[in-house]
């Protein structure tokens, strides 16, 4: 996809993108535990930064907003809660129950240290 988006780019166009990510230097059963809290993008065997690379992007700036991803989340999941009556009639009480548990899971691996969101920007040259 990396390698498509700067096909399409005019040279000296910019890349920009968030993501989440587990930390660097995880073992395998904190790996597991970033899986299980993160969407399927944390089970990325290698770097973004890298897979910049490998499209030829350049000047490629990585910015660690993990903090404010939290606070968004936390917001998320408060008024989620406030809101829980009309949240569980819309969404039925199983599809409530999963995303209270997905976004209580993904903030324990923030506060743990194991997850992190990063905005990347990068140049097509």
């Amino acid at each position: 996809m990396l390698r498509e988006c700067r096909r399409v780019l005019r040279p000296g166009g910019h890349l920009a993108f968030h993501t989440i990510q587990p930390a660097e230097n995880l073992s395998k059963s904190q790996r597991r535990r970033v899986s299980a809290a993160g969407p399927s993008a944390v089970a990325l065997r290698t770097t973004y930064r890298s897979l910049l690379s490998s499209a030829e992007f350049t000047d490629i700036v990585a910015s660690d907003v993990t903090s404010n991803y939290r606070a968004t989340l936390q917001r998320w999941t408060d008024a989620t809660q406030t809101r829980q009556a009309e949240m569980r009639r819309v969404m039925g009480e199983e599809a409530y129950g999963e995303r209270l548990a997905d976004r209580s899971r993904a903030l324990q691996a923030i506060d743990d240290g194991l997850l992190k969101r990063f905005q990347y920007a990068a140049l097509r040259p």
